[in-house]
């Protein structure tokens, strides 16, 4: 069987899961710091789990990337992973409520080695089904990069029964992060990057549908009944906007790029982490238009993303350096800089007079930067 369908069908799945996880987290109780704080524990469960997946995808994606046909058994072995995959969500949601209760540390210990297992077995059923290709061999996998994130996870066990409840929360976290390094190690350049950018376009089309969920129904059928939710609708717009310009600079990046690499797929992935944030943070502005710690969470978070562009741009630079149309197209970081720049002078102004103004700045910035951007399109192409 053609991998291709398959791929495409398993990036769905995770981009799904990815995003279902920010309409698990609670909005806060109130628009303050301390009410947003309140929620760490969700958002960092959120982090971790955001970190588990996008590892084992890139796993996945570096091995594909070596086969052109999986079996039955590989399909049989995948489908319990993405199982297991769907089960983050509601086992996530549920340890951060019961954080200290031995039994949703367990459930949610077991996920996380149940996957790493899952993915183990894949991987050995794929190499074992195409024992004859010589690009597999190329990989190197070692054993260790697998067993040794399983063996902290049963560690945290221990902890968790005996000494710190917790310990299976702590130890999940520190075998995502050692994987992470450890597929760094074994990380090449890669020339294609039709799958990631597939994956960058579902994760950005589920945030943006789910921004409108998180409108509420008028509550009757008048249009003043509809009117009543014009914030809600105003500070959909506005983010609609911010994600759409997301997808812009990265179909814009990656119609000139030749290839990609670890570092520069993780400061996408961080970006789009950020980004998935947008729905919870949209919700929490409609809710709260005038008051201002929504609405600077909503700017820091717009800052964030800026930065994470800056990134993303400097690594392709770094890796791609005889691309001439992407070194001059990316010559500077400007356009970034002024978003920035905006946003954070208008935070300051929302501070001490008009909070919506800060979400204004927003998209008063991304025009700014569109009218640069088609002035400097127009100069490269006349170059």
């Amino acid at each position: 069987m053609n991998t291709n369908r398959f791929e495409t069908f398993y990036d769905a799945v995770l981009a799904i899961v990815i995003t279902i996880l920010v309409l698990k987290i609670p909005q806060p109780l109130s628009p303050t710091w301390g009410a947003f704080f309140s929620n760490s524990l969700n958002l960092s469960t959120y982090f971790i789990v955001f970190l588990a997946i996008i590892n084992i995808w890139y796993s996945n994606q570096n091995l594909f990337q070596h086969i052109e046909s999986i079996n039955n058994k590989s399909l049989i072995a995948y489908g319990i992973s993405i199982f297991l995959f769907s089960l983050f969500p509601y086992f996530a949601s549920w340890l951060s409520l019961n954080f200290y209760s031995l039994a949703a540390e367990t459930i949610f210990g077991l996920i996380m080695i149940f996957t790493n297992i899952s993915h183990i077995i894949s991987v050995v059923v794929v190499f074992g089904a195409n024992k004859s290709s010589e690009k597999l061999k190329e990989l190197n996998i070692k054993k260790s990069y697998f067993i040794i994130p399983i063996l902290i996870i049963l560690v945290g066990f221990i902890f968790s029964y005996t000494i710190f409840t917790p310990g299976i929360y702590i130890a999940s976290l520190i075998s995502i992060l050692l994987s992470i390094i450890n597929n760094r190690k074994q990380g090449k350049e890669l020339e294609d990057t039709e799958r990631f950018e597939a994956l960058i376009d579902a994760i950005i089309a589920i945030i943006i549908t789910i921004i409108v969920l998180e409108i509420p129904i008028a509550v009757n059928g008048s249009l003043n009944g509809l009117l009543e939710l014009e914030l809600e609708f105003i500070a959909y717009a506005i983010s609609f906007i911010v994600c759409f310009n997301v997808w812009n600079f990265t179909y814009n990046l990656f119609s000139i790029v030749n290839k990609i690499n670890y570092k520069s797929i993780w400061s996408i992935a961080s970006g789009l982490f950020f980004l998935s944030l947008i729905p919870y943070l949209t919700t929490f502005v409609a809710m709260n238009f005038y008051d201002f710690v929504p609405q600077c969470l909503y700017g820091i978070d717009f800052v964030i993303i800026n930065l994470c562009s800056i990134l993303v741009t400097y690594e392709m630079k770094k890796i791609d350096t005889s691309n001439k149309f992407l070194q001059a197209a990316f010559q500077n970081y400007n356009n970034f800089v002024i978003n920035i720049i905006f946003t954070a002078v208008f935070m300051v102004i929302g501070y001490y007079y008009w909070p919506p103004i800060i979400m204004i700045s927003c998209l008063l910035s991304i025009i700014i930067t569109w009218i640069f951007m088609y002035k400097k399109i127009n100069l490269l192409n006349l170059i």
